[in-house]
Formats: C-alpha cells, sequence, structure tokens
C-alpha cells in the first residue's frame, strides 16, 4: 500500500553547521573508506529547509543559490530516498536557503540531508523508527547521521558510529570561511597516514601523539562539566599539515586568530574554514573586530549548542490540502 502524505503542511526545519574538534585518521579501510576519531559539535549558524507536500515528483528550490537543484542536490536525494523506501508515490516541494558556506567543512550539505530526512518523515506520519532514518542517512553520506543525533558525539567508524558526548559545554566561536573550497574527496585521497606527533594547534600545549588523543577523546564520554580547557588536548586534526601546504594563507588566519585571544585555532573537517574558540561571547566579538580589521575574510561568531537549541517548526498548515503557492518559510533565523 502506497503511503501517502498528509495535508499541505509547511514544516521549516534549521540545519545547523557542525565543527570538529579534532579529528584523527587512523587508518585507511579495505572499502576505500578512512576510519576516524573526532569529537562533532552542532555550532548556531544555520541553514534552512521547507518541507511541503505535493501532487507529484520533487521539486527543490534554493533562493539566491546556484547550487544543482536536482540528484546532484543531497536535499533532492534525501527526499527521494526516504519516499521510495515508505513505498511512497506523493510529492514533495523544498526549499533550500543557505547560510552555511558550501564545501567548507561546516557539514551543511549533510545537516541540510538530514533535516530533509526528519521533515519528509514527519509529513509521512513518521513513517520510520529513528534508526531506519539512521541507516538511510548512512546511505547519503558519513556526517549525516551525525545531524540526525541532535548534539555533540564522539564519532568513529567513518564518522557513522556515534556516541553522544552530554557533557559538552557551550563554547563561543568565530569561524573563518577563508573564501574557498576543499574537496573532500581530494583532502583523504591526499592524505599521508602517519603516527607521528601532530604540531599543536594550542598556545600553551606540546605536540601529541595519535595513540593518546584518541584516548583522550574516549574519556570525555565519562566525565561530568567538562570545560573548554577539558578539550583543548582533543584539538588535532590531520588534515592540517596537507591542506596548510597547499593554502598557506591558512596559517596566518590561525596566527591572527591566537594574537586576537582564542584559546585555541584549528581547522575543521577537511578545511578550509577555521575555528577560533573563545572563553566568552565578549571575547570572540572582539576578536573578530580585531581579525576582521586585519584581514579580509567572512567570519561568524557563534556558540556551540546542545540538542535542545533547535527544533523543527511547523509554520504552515493547509487544511484544504491546496499547494501555497508563497510557500511560506522561516528565513531570519539566526
Amino acid at each position: 500500500m502506497s503511503k501517502k502524505l498528509g495535508s499541505a503542511r509547511v514544516l521549516t526545519l534549521r540545519a545547523p553547521a557542525k565543527i570538529n574538534l579534532g579529528l584523527r585518521v587512523l587508518s585507511r579501510r579495505s572499502d576505500g573508506y578512512h576510519d576516524i576519531v573526532s569529537l562533532m559539535v552542532p555550532v548556531g549558524l544555520f541553514d534552512v529547509v521547507c518541507v511541503q507536500s505535493a501532487p507529484s515528483g520533487i521539486e527543490l528550490i534554493c533562493p539566491d543559490s546556484d547550487l544543482p537543484r536536482d540528484q546532484g542536490n543531497l536535499v533532492h536525494r534525501a527526499a527521494q530516498l526516504i519516499l521510495r523506501h515508505c513505498g511512497s508515490d506523493a510529492g514533495v516541494r523544498l526549499e533550500l536557503h543557505k547560510r552555511i558556506p558550501v564545501g567548507a567543512g561546516l557539514g551543511g550539505g549533510s545537516s541540510d540531508a538530514a533535516a530533509t530526512l526528519k521533515g519528509v518523515n514527519e509529513l509521512l506520519g513518521r513513517c520510520l523508527a529513528n534508526q531506519d532514518l539512521h541507516s538511510l542517512a548512512v546511505r547519503l553520506g558519513a556526517d549525516v547521521p551525525f545531524f540526525l543525533l541532535g548534539g555533540a558525539a564522539l564519532a568513529e567508524g567513518i564518522g557513522d558510529r556515534l556516541t553522544p558526548v552530554a557533557a559538552v559545554p557551550e563554547v563561543w566561536t568565530m569561524l573563518v570561511d577563508p573564501g574557498f573550497q576543499v574537496s573532500t574527496r581530494w583532502a583523504y585521497e591526499h592524505l599521508a597516514l602517519t603516527n607521528k606527533a601532530n604540531r599543536s594547534n594550542l598556545r600553551n600545549l606540546g605536540a601529541i601523539p595519535a595513540g593518546k588523543v584518541t584516548a583522550y577523546h574516549r574519556c570525555l564520554l565519562g566525565r561530568q562539566g567538562l570545560t573548554l580547557e577539558d578539550l583543548l588536548p582533543c584539538l588535532v586534526n590531520d588534515f592540517e599539515p596537507l591542506v596548510f601546504s597547499h593554502y598557506p594563507q591558512l596559517e596566518e588566519i590561525r596566527q591572527a586568530l591566537l594574537a586576537a585571544g582564542a584559546q585555541a585555532a584549528l581547522m575543521t573537517g577537511s578545511g578550509p574554514t577555521l575555528v577560533g574558540l573563545f572563553a566568552s561571547e565578549d571575547e570572540a566579538k572582539a576578536g573578530q573586530n580585531r581579525v576582521s580589521g586585519r584581514l579580509e575574510i567572512k567570519s561568524f561568531v557563534v556558540p556551540t549548542i546542545g540538542g535542545d537549541s533547535w527544533r523543527d517548526e511547523v509554520v504552515g498548515d493547509d487544511s484544504d490540502g491546496a499547494l501555497d503557492s508563497s510557500f511560506p518559510c522561516l528565513v531570519g533565523c539566526p
């Protein structure tokens, strides 16, 4: 029996960015992927995804963006995947408002896909349980399952084995977008695996062997009341030597962040966004002013967030089932 969508409700979902507080690449697997360990944390920089039922097909709108509107976009593929998996011949209309920089290592595309899975599943009357959604998310990409979780997590395997870390504190961050993209595939293909110590990104911490950092990540699972200082030993990213060698301007940005008062500065994911960690919002904003005055770069000052800091929001419910041509969508989210 084909699963039908409900009335023409418009669901608006905020899709947060994420940062990697350290990213260690442990080994290359036989399937070509890599085993990693990373503390992944959502931050308060959001895309907005609106989901609405339609008579048939999948329509994707990306206002003020040149992103693909077909299967080249993860949002389209996510909608198609869940409709097929649930046996639905209904249609869906999607509107994606981008604020998270594309190709910046912040997981924007993966977060948008996760929001789409949740939104279409809601319109289908919650056809799938969370475990089934997770299985679909893995098929879309290694980071997509994280955004279904709704909070900080220790990511292992290819990033799909997630253990919630509830005690991660709110930390104010300055995200610096250098204005270019780094291909994740390129980064992994050119990464030289090593067990040698990686240079520290901290102001007052020496080199840390990979094994010790991995063990420290796992120790976070049993800790309570973590502070920013507790997280500092995690902040080693194995992609930095590779990416920095090709884009030396990233080292200049990191040094500017540290000089502006960041407790630590590191690249997130496979890059190229740099993250400065600050003790307070005021210090982060002051640091942003200092860095912006020195370098012409785009930056955001946002906090890390917990699972309750963003919610799926229903902003319209057309009871007569007519498709709303205006497609109301909340786009003023912070």
